[in-house]
């Protein structure tokens, strides 16, 4: 067996707790956790400029603004940075509803993309549902919408494979 290894956080951040004192606790205190800021947020959300805004029983809100690093040569946000946005809300979604020592992973992921995200976009929110979270499978939904306007930018659903890690 391997030693546990720190979490990796983003740069600033402090130092995270190891896996394996993480690994008893459920889902939601992992991510109310992060939230009161006791435990780091994932670096993706970082880099991509976003931030956890919200933890409930099977749902999750993230938050941020798009910016232009992220543009695609047509002066788009490339598809993997909805998509990455999508699979973090709807797997944290199903993760505040999983008890200590479990974990999921996604099996299937389908998206739509409704409206472009432009670097001239405002702050979006991304939001996620758990729909079914039972002993060995779980799925979610979640939808990226603007904060201000409320319009659809994309939504999702996913399909997830319940793994017992202790």
């Amino acid at each position: 067996m391997t030693a546990p290894r720190p979490l990796r956080t983003a740069p600033g951040q402090p130092p995270a707790q190891t896996t394996s004192d993480l690994l008893g606790m459920t889902g939601r205190e992992i991510l109310q956790g992060t939230l009161d800021g006791r435990f780091p947020g994932a670096p993706i959300l970082s880099a991509l400029g976003f931030r956890l805004a919200q933890v409930g029983h099977g749902s999750v809100v993230f938050e941020g603004e798009p910016d232009d690093q992220l543009l695609g040569p047509a002066g788009g946000m490339y598809g993997g940075f909805v998509a990455t946005l999508l699979e973090s809300a709807l797997s944290a979604a199903v993760l505040t509803r999983l008890a200590g020592g479990t974990r999921a992973t996604s099996v299937k992921i389908g998206m739509d993309i409704h409206r472009a995200v432009r670097g001239d976009t405002r702050t979006l929110r991304c939001a996620g549902t758990a729909i079914h979270v039972g002993p060995t499978t779980a799925s979610a939904e979640a939808r990226l919408i603007g904060a201000e306007d409320g319009e659809l930018y994309a939504q999702a659903t996913s399909m997830y494979a319940i793994l017992r890690m202790l």
